[in-house]
Parts: C-alpha cells; structure tokens; sequence
C-alpha cells in the first residue's frame, strides 16, 4: 500500500518523531510498502516532498520553522496519493487527538487509536480516573490547575500533605517526562507546581514509588495482544527526559527478570488498561511495580517511540513480532478500523434514509 509517514510537529518531542520515522519508513519499506515522508515543522507547516524526503533520508538532521501560514502547506498531505497515515508525531498536536481528527475529516484510514482514545491518553488526569473506573490500579494523585495555584497557593500546599515524599509533579498532558519534577521537600513543591505549569494549565501531583519501572507493548483491533514485558533502570533518580534522549545513562532490559506470574497480570492488565480507554492499534504501557506484586498502572502511550532504543518495537522483536511485520500488521489494523467506520456510517445513513 501506498503509506503516508507524518513526523515532525510542533510538540517538543519534534526531534524524536524524526528519529522514530526512519524506523518506522524502513520497516514499511521492508514489508513492501510504498512510502511517502510527509513532515510537519516546529511551526506546524508541512513541508513539500522534496524537503520531507531530505529529513528523513538524514541529509537534513532538523526541520527549521517555514515561517508561511500553516492552511496553504496542507496541500502536501492533500496531493500525497496516500491511502494510509502513519502518524509518528509524538506529544501535542499529533499523538493527542488534533492530528486523528484530520485524518478522520479526510476520510484517511490512520495507525494507531481513534480521536478519542488518543486525546484521553494524553492527559494524565482523564486516563487515571477512566482507569479507576474500570478498577486498573492506578496512584491516587491530586490535580492542581494554574487558576487554584493563583488564587491560593497555600491551600494548594496544605491539599498536597496527603500525599507523602517524595512526590512526583507532572504536566498532565505531554510526553518524554517533560517538565517531571520529583520533589523530596515539601519547601520546594510550590515551584516545582510553576515549573509544570510552564508546559500545561493543569499539573498532576502523585507520590513516589520506590520500585521498578516495567512497559509493556500492545497491539489488536477486535482481540488485543501484549509483548514480553519490558524494564526501565533509570541513569539517575527518575527516568527523565536527559535519560532518555541526552544521556544515555538509563538501561532497557528486556524481558525483564519477573516472575512468570506476575509477568502474566502485568501484560493482562496492560491489555485492560488500554481496553478501558477504548483502544486499538498501538499502545505502550507503562507501569510501576511496588515491592514484589503491586502493580499501578502509570499512563498509556498511543504512539510510543520507535527509536533505534525504543521499547515498542523491541518488546515485539522479542515475541516474535519484526519491525516489517509489526508495521505492516498497524498497517492492516488501520485499513480495518477506517472499513468498519465507513460500514457504521453507511449504516447510520440507511437507517436515516428510511424514516
């Protein structure tokens, strides 16, 4: 088929996109696909074919802004001839819903979760209490907005001692732990809540866990699967962004050393959680391990990295599942979910017709 690979974007995980793409256009290519670099700058234009192709090939390391209205650049996906989107936009204004919904618009089938599934994955908040509600266990959390933080600091402060040290504050939508403080004084909380809140309106505040940071691929339509279960041992206290993209402290261990038990709840709860968020096509998710069986849920990815250090892609490579394969099956899930969506909608249209 004739894929259209979507990178870039205008999220701060922009350069990552680019690195996740070329896995993913070579794994395309690999499975016999046709494919067309369709890139998005910093500042949301798309850039032509020439210059996407550049980006991607590596003859350009980055996308510079274009600096031209964003409407008139759309014409690159327009004339593409794609007949499927490989979104690999990591982050806001790509992995939260804004790009599904184009697609949906244009009537493309897209890898990955719908609009809606997408856009609730990517705010913390809404993915812990939607979790909650389907009984996966998650840490209880307090969400302070960038209002409350104004209009009352101190109660803010006074709320947040119901959680105990340390504590984690998180922008609650975003990705690559941007904007993550851990917070070992409480003297420090208040500006570790401003320092958040320079990436989102809204922070999520939860307590540490002291044990091990474990991820677990997903992958389906109508029956989901999970991979090998995979382990994060972060460089520093906390596997952030610097360990994950500057550093190159942290470890992937992969499978992890488990116990077949709790390795067999872990990917059937993996398997629930993305359930529960309406999900199909891809997710990664990651979760937090408490002494020796107290799983939480610690938040889902609809469009995790495909880096050549990426978990998705090598939980997969262990169960068996190839790069080619593996993009070729989102391929073939993609295809499927836009068939059925089309049948609904025929249907609605039947039904209206013979009133």
């Amino acid at each position: 088929m004739h894929v259209g690979v979507v990178f870039g974007g205008r999220s701060v995980e922009h350069q990552v996109s680019i690195l996740s793409a070329r896995t993913v256009a070579r794994g395309l290519a690999e499975a016999g696909h046709r494919v067309t670099p369709l890139a998005i700058a910093p500042d949301g234009c798309w850039l032509d074919r020439a210059a996407a192709a550049a980006v991607l090939a590596g003859e350009e390391r980055a996308i510079p802004p274009l600096g031209a209205p964003v409407a008139p650049t759309l014409d690159a996906l327009l004339t593409s001839g794609a007949e499927v989107i490989f979104p690999i936009v990591h982050g806001s204004w790509g992995e939260d819903g804004t790009l599904q919904g184009l697609c949906e618009m244009l009537d493309l089938p897209y890898v990955g979760p719908g609009v809606t599934t997408s856009a609730v994955a990517m705010d913390k908040l809404y993915t812990k209490r939607l979790l909650a509600a389907a009984g996966v266990p998650v840490l209880p959390c307090e969400a302070v907005t960038r209002a409350e933080l104004e209009s009352s600091p101190r109660a803010v402060r006074d709320r947040l001692e119901s959680l105990p040290l340390p504590l984690f504050v998180k922008p609650c939508r975003g990705g690559s732990s941007v904007g993550v403080k851990r917070v070992d004084n409480r003297a420090c909380v208040e500006t570790s809540l401003r320092f958040a809140l320079r990436f989102d309106d809204a922070v999520l505040v939860e307590r540490g866990v002291a044990g091990r940071e474990l991820e677990c691929a997903v992958l389906g339509y109508q029956q989901l699967e999970a991979s090998a279960v995979g382990e994060i041992v972060p460089g520093g206290e906390f596997y952030d962004y610097a360990d994950k993209y500057l550093n190159d402290n942290a470890r992937l261990l992969a499978p992890a050393e488990l116990p077949p038990a709790t390795a067999d709840r872990l990917r059937a709860m993996a398997v629930e959680a993305f359930a529960a968020l309406g999900g199909a096509g891809l997710a990664r998710v990651d979760f937090l391990l408490e002494g020796d069986d107290q799983l939480f849920v610690n938040e889902i990815n609809t469009l995790p990295g495909f880096t050549a250090i990426s978990m998705y892609p090598h939980l997969w490579e262990i169960s068996g599942v190839p790069l080619p394969r593996l993009t070729d099956r989102l391929v073939e899930i993609a295809v499927a979910r836009h068939r059925d969506r089309r049948r609904l909608d025929e249907a609605i249209k039947s039904w209206l017709a013979e009133l």
